[in-house]
Order: structure tokens, then C-alpha cells, then sequence
């Protein structure tokens, strides 16, 4: 997995951010960052460490300009809440800071622990790729803005990058690519010869393994983890079930690397670069992995959209939820105009050329990308976005009591990624019935929690989760709320 979307996905767990005192009590040794206390400086602290050059460039340029700077400290991300947690207790929170994990419900949680201040009314944030995003219990709180994200919500983890010529080798189109099911297949049987594979999937990596099935049954006509028409889990579905039997497939027909079942994704970009396998599902960051780490390849690779099955040709999308905000403000500032500021820096053309140029996920402009200085395989997978993929809705959006209920749920195990990697040891040979229940196991789950939230006094439902306006490709606006 590339740095940033590593980062941004790191998981904390949702009850470390309620555990107050006695938790943080036996950690009351835990350094904290330096914090420069002087007016005028914004003390800033976030886990984005490939972002340091552009950031460190574009305070520069607004200290340059502007009575204040930054004071920046890169923390590690598995330290960060911890630090964050023991900053507040002690009234040394930085200005800026990031959530790490950056969830809906972690951030609801924060939110309504009073750890954020809303944005200066300076603050502009009013183009319309830019209103888009905006979203009560994400970026807003009461109707007040608090944050932005300064990536899209446009993006996938499972565009199929390739070798040209091994492609046209094994008698496919180069130019077109596999953007089928059945045309990936077909190439990846004959392509495998001489100790080379088709395809190689990171087994090992359950929750991008997972990523790459929501993404492959969503181009299959699913909405994604939950039909948005009935609210209900949709892993029984026949699209996920098609996926993973699209999956499957690659293993059946022997085009499967056998390294698979030991690799994450960083290892089998390198066993894929290398030359090992034609074939490798991955997200637009894949080609600043490539440009700095394997550029001898690089302009021998191409990439296409999510695959899709033959039948859902003209009609086949993927969904990706609205995003909280990136940095946000401490309640406990004395510069919120100050930080606010700083912040709308991150809302300019060139910082999202800048974004673009780190070649990892995309900006919140898409357009930046064309004015940008990458390589055309970024470009070619970016502007794909705006083709196919569209914004679908969130619980939490129409009831932040929901927070609550995503609060109190229990994982489930064996989850989504576990269940691919049972199949393909063949732990089981019928998915279905394994699929369905995990399915209802979530069912049940999501059922407890919102009961033991609604004994609160919260006003919570499963039909919350239900959404009469969802259409397949179409983005869920507020307005449909």
C-alpha cells in the first residue's frame, strides 16, 4: 500500500477514543511534541510525512507574505492519538492537527468531546467540486464549517495496471486493455508460460483484498457493502458473489501467481514490477510507487478503469462514501483566524497541482491533474474518475446518532478479507452460505448496537441505512437526503 493511502487508513480503535483518564494515566510519561507557544505561529501536527516537502514550501511562501508560521512536527501513526489525547488533557493541543484513522464516527466522537473549533468565517470553500464534498457530521458540524478534504472521494483501489507488450503477446489489445472480466481472464490463462502468471492478488492484505471485492461487486450493479435501497448487507448479493468467482477464477485457470497467498501489496507490486505477472490491481499512487521506485518499467505499463463484467458494459460503476475533513482546528487555539488562514492555503490551484505531482491519491480537484507534471498513466487513471465513479450516501450524514452506533458495534470475524482468504485456500468450496452469514452476522450486530443506543434516549433506527433516492449512477448529493 502507497505511504499517504496507508496513513489515511491507519486503523484506531473507536473505544481508545473514549477511554479518558484511566487510559491515558499509565502513558502520563509519553512525550509530548515540542509546542511553541509564541503568537503568531501555528503549532501543527500531522502523520502526512510525504507531504513534508510540499507543505514546508507552501508555509514558507505564506511566511514570506504573512505576519505568521508554522511550526511543524511529524508524529508516527501509531503514536498520534495518544499524543493528541494527552495534549488535551493538558491544554497543549496544537493548532492544526489530523485524526488518524480520519473516520465518521471518530471524528463525531472528537467533535462531540469539544476537541475542534470551527473555521474562521474567512474561510472560503465555496467552488463547486469544492461544495460538493461538504457534509453535516464529515466537514460540517451545526451547520458550521470545521474542516475539508484536500483529496477526492473519487479514487479506487482496484484500477488493473499492466505490461503493454505482455499484453499484446498474449494476444489482447494493448491499447484497450482488459476492461472486461472475461477479456482479464482470457489474456491472464495465456499469458501464463515460462514461469510467468497473469495476475497476482496481495492475499495476504485482507483489508485491500477486501477493497478489490467491494469495488469489483460494485461494477458488477452492487451499491457496496449495503444495498442502499433496503439497507441491508449486501455480501450475499449476487454481485459479490460474482466477484469473487471473478477472482477465483484467475486460481481455477492456473493464472494465479502462487506467491499470492504470501504477499501484501507492497510485495506484489514489486513481484508484479519485476515481471513476474502481467497483471496487478491497484490505485492511482501505484504510479509514484513506479516512478520512484521501478522508473526502468514504468512507460511500459498501462492501466485501466475498475473491470467489469461483460453484461454490465455502458452501465457499470463504483461508489465511494463522502470523506471527513483532513486537518482540523483545536478548541483550545487562541489563532483560530490565524490557522484558519493557514489552512485556506490548502484550498488553491497550485497546492492541489502540488498534491497532484506527488502522483498518490488524487486531489479534490481533479482538474489539477491536467496542469500537473505526471506521468501519463496517473493522468490517464485520475481522469477516469469522473466517468464512473460517484458519490453514494452515509447513515451518519441523515443521523450523527449513528456515530454512536458505529461506536458500539463489535467487529465480526472472520471478516470480508478473511472470508477471500478462506476461499482461496479452500477452506470452503460453496461462498454463498459463508457470505450469507457473515451478512447476517452483521445484520444482527448493527441490530444490538442500534438497540443499545436507542435505550440511551438516541433516536436510531435500521432504517437509517435506507435510502429511497439512491440510483445506480447517479452521486447522492445532500439534496437527496
Amino acid at each position: 500500500m502507497n505511504r499517504l493511502a496507508h496513513l489515511a487508513s491507519h486503523s484506531i480503535s473507536r473505544r481508545s477514543l473514549l477511554q479518558g483518564a484511566a487510559a491515558l494515566g499509565a502513558a502520563a510519561a509519553f512525550p509530548l511534541p515540542a509546542f511553541a507557544q509564541e503568537a503568531g505561529t501555528v503549532t501543527w501536527w500531522d502523520i502526512f510525512q510525504p507531504l513534508i516537502p510540499l507543505h514546508e514550501k507552501m508555509w514558507a511562501e505564506y511566511a514570506a507574505t504573512h505576519p505568521g508560521k508554522v511550526a511543524y512536527t511529524g508524529m508516527n501513526p501509531a503514536d498520534m492519538m495518544q499524543a493528541l489525547q494527552l495534549a488535551n488533557r493538558s491544554n497543549q493541543m496544537p493548532d492544526v492537527f489530523n485524526v488518524p484513522g480520519g473516520g465518521a464516527d471518530q471524528v463525531n466522537l472528537l467533535q462531540a468531546a469539544g476537541w475542534f473549533a470551527p473555521l474562521a468565517d474567512s474561510f472560503s470553500f465555496d467552488k463547486p467540486f469544492q461544495r460538493e464534498v461538504l457534509a453535516e457530521g464529515f466537514t460540517t458540524f451545526g451547520g458550521k464549517l470545521y474542516s475539508f478534504p484536500i483529496f477526492s472521494f473519487r479514487q479506487t483501489a482496484t484500477s488493473l495496471w499492466y505490461f503493454k507488450d505482455g499484453y499484446a503477446a498474449a494476444g489482447g489489445d494493448a491499447a484497450a486493455g482488459p476492461q472486461t472480466w472475461e477479456e482479464a481472464r482470457r489474456v491472464a490463462k495465456a499469458a501464463t508460460k515460462d514461469g510467468k502468471y497473469g495476475m497476482l492478488l496481495p492475499l495476504q492484505f485482507a483489508d485491500r483484498m477486501t477493497q478489490h471485492l467491494v469495488e469489483l461487486a460494485q461494477a458488477a450493479g452492487a451499491s457496496g457493502a449495503i444495498d442502499w435501497k433496503t439497507g441491508e448487507y449486501a455480501y450475499a448479493s449476487q454481485p459479490f458473489l460474482d466477484a469473487l468467482n471473478f477472482l477465483l477464477g484467475f486460481q481455477q485457470d492456473g493464472s494465479l501467481h502462487p506467491a499470492s497467498s504470501s504477499l501484501d501489496a507492497r510485495q506484489g507490486r514489486a513481484r508484479w514490477a519485476a515481471g513476474e505477472s502481467l497483471m496487478f490491481f491497484d490505485g492511482p499512487w501505484n504510479s509514484g510507487v513506479l516512478s520512484g521506485n521501478f522508473k526502468e518499467v514504468i512507460d511500459g505499463i498501462d492501466v485501466v478503469r475498475v473491470p467489469y463484467p461483460e453484461a454490465a458494459a455502458g452501465s457499470s460503476f463504483t461508489y465511494r462514501g463522502p470523506t471527513t475533513g483532513t486537518f482540523f482546528v483545536s478548541a483550545q487555539s487562541k489563532q483560530v483566524d490565524l490557522a484558519s488562514d493557514v489552512l485556506q492555503q490548502l484550498t488553491s490551484e497550485e497546492y492541489y497541482v502540488g498534491l497532484a505531482e506527488r502522483m498518490d491519491q488524487p486531489p479534490l480537484d481533479l482538474s489539477a491533474v491536467e496542469k500537473a507534471n505526471v506521468h501519463p498513466g496517473y493522468r490517464k487513471v485520475v481522469s477516469g474518475y469522473a466517468d464512473y465513479v460517484r458519490l453514494s450516501p452515509d447513515a451518519l450524514i441523515r443521523n450523527p446518532a449513528i456515530a454512536q452506533v458505529y461506536a458500539e458495534m463489535k467487529p465480526v470475524t472472520p471478516g470480508l478479507g478473511e472470508i477471500i482468504q478462506g476461499a482461496f485456500a479452500g477452506a470452503f468450496s460453496d461462498p454463498k452460505p459463508v457470505l450469507q452469514q457473515f451478512a447476517d452476522q452483521m445484520t444482527a450486530e448493527r441490530a444490538r448496537a442500534v438497540e443499545k443506543v436507542a435505550a440511551t434516549g438516541a433516536t436510531v433506527s435500521v432504517d437509517d441505512w435506507k435510502f429511497d433516492a439512491w440510483a445506480p449512477g447517479e452521486d447522492f448529493t445532500s439534496d437527496k437526503y
